[in-house]
């Protein structure tokens, strides 16, 4: 029994597009307008082909790519997934073979982070960066959007698409407008790229928990921070239906498109294109996903530098680490725990050590054991079960930069591009059942797909 997403997927590649064996080939992106959909719904795959058609299309072409992932939350190119992403929520919801409900990406271009399902769609285009426009296929979408019979949206000054608030009753007093599309640009040479979401029939109820992270107030970071907006679906049930809008609207604003076939891509052929495999372990691994972090700082309490208030801490300390690329750079306490000589070395054999390597040290026979590994004297500390479960926990556990859930998180980056590379290698992919989404469930709903 397939998924809603994978029979919509089939709609989408039956009704819009023609079924081609290679669409993206050297010929193809060299044509002057270009339509494709995707049939997959991997966020990693899909990213990747659009990266692709970024560098490698004709500098003169002007190009629409429309598709939907999987449940993801994706962030920009230049963010801290710390402050960014509730890690401990998204973690939590475990499903089989190490696969999480949510994967989590950084994409390519900047911009804030946005929760991806089945019910949002993702337009992209790419076109020539001399006439490249914040604005202009924004209205696009608008447009199409109102050829739909969607009232009330328009593009709002942060060049984001929102929707007027229809009437509403309630003691609380109701937002103007809700956004239902976030976007975000990528400019390369002779290029620019212009994606975004939209809001069609999506499950609101996990956004604000997954972007609300406990970690947040205590971290200043270097880098794009996300604006948070009040959100709405506009109510259209089928993501086909949007996918023929844009693509009529397209056709409207570029008359010359209308000869233009509407490609879809399948995933085989994509996967099996080197460069697009290429960005796919790009995207997968957790180098890009950790180590493209900029610079930021972490303090316990308010600070010169940082004086905002703070949430009370687990311990009364005093601690602040700063790291850049993932990287601990510095790391300091004044903990009477780690005064004296020996204990000291216990804090700085953390420097130079990636943060997401780290194991994870709420585990005191995990701690005891990895110092004991890793000073040069070899002498034998004796440190009280109760500080150091504190101060472990506060420092690199799941309260704050959740090494814990970055564990699994780096599980499921490594299980999807397992399952992928077993596609690329003529493998039937594997479907998750939706049930298999319920935290808890004994029964998971893996099944293969027969494409005959």
């Amino acid at each position: 029994m397939a998924t809603p997403a994978l029979r919509n997927a089939w709609r989408i590649r039956s009704i819009l597009s023609t079924r081609c064996a290679r669409p993206i080939t050297t010929k193809a992106i060299s044509q002057k307008f270009q339509i494709y959909t995707s049939s997959s719904a991997n966020p990693y795959l899909n990213l990747s082909i659009e990266h692709h058609l970024l560098e490698k299309s004709d500098p003169d072409s002007t190009i629409l790519f429309l598709y939907t992932n999987d449940p993801c939350v994706v962030i920009g190119r230049n963010q801290n997934p710390w402050t960014e992403v509730n890690l401990p929520q998204l973690a939590q919801t475990r499903i089989k073979f190490g696969q999480l409900k949510h994967h989590l990406v950084r994409r390519r271009s900047g911009g804030g982070t946005v929760v991806h399902d089945h019910g949002n769609a993702n337009w992209s285009v790419i076109c020539p960066k001399d006439v490249f426009d914040r604005d202009k296929h924004a209205l696009m979408v608008v447009e199409a959007l109102k050829n739909m019979g969607i009232k009330g949206v328009k593009v709002n000054e942060r060049h984001d698409i929102v929707q007027e608030a229809q009437d509403a009753e309630g003691p609380e007093p109701a937002p103007s407008t809700y956004k239902i599309s976030g976007s975000a640009y990528k400019l390369t040479g002779k290029r620019a790229l212009h994606h975004g979401t939209l809001l069609l029939n999506s499950d609101l109820s996990d956004i604000s928990g997954l972007l609300r992270s406990p970690a947040a107030p205590y971290i200043a970071a270097q880098g794009v921070e996300s604006v948070r907006s009040p959100v709405c679906n506009v109510g259209v049930e089928d993501n086909a239906d949007f996918y023929k809008a844009v693509i009529d609207q397209f056709m409207t604003m570029y008359p010359d498109s209308q000869s233009a076939e509407v490609k879809g891509v399948e995933q085989q052929e994509a996967l099996n294109h080197d460069n697009i495999w290429k960005g796919v372990q790009e995207l997968l691994s957790p180098k890009w996903l950790w180590e493209s972090t900029p610079k930021f700082r972490l303090a316990s309490h308010p600070t010169p530098e940082d004086p905002r208030p703070r949430p009370h801490p687990p311990s009364n300390f005093f601690l602040t680490l700063t790291a850049r690329h993932s990287e601990i750079l510095d790391l300091q306490t004044d903990s009477p725990l780690f005064r004296s000589e020996d204990h000291t070395a216990s804090l700085n054999f953390l420097l130079k050590q990636k943060i997401h390597e780290v194991p994870k040290y709420c585990d005191l026979r995990e701690w005891k054991h990895y110092i004991n590994f890793r000073i040069e004297n070899g002498k034998s500390l004796t440190l009280r079960n109760e500080s150091v479960g504190s101060i472990c926990k506060w420092l690199l556990g799941d309260d704050m930069l959740a090494t814990g859930p970055i564990r699994g998180i780096n599980k499921s980056l490594k299980t999807k591009l397992k399952e992928l590379k077993h596609c690329r290698d003529g493998g039937k992919p594997l479907v998750l059942d939706h049930a298999a989404f319920v935290f808890g469930k004994p029964e998971y709903g893996w099944y293969v797909v027969d494409k005959q």
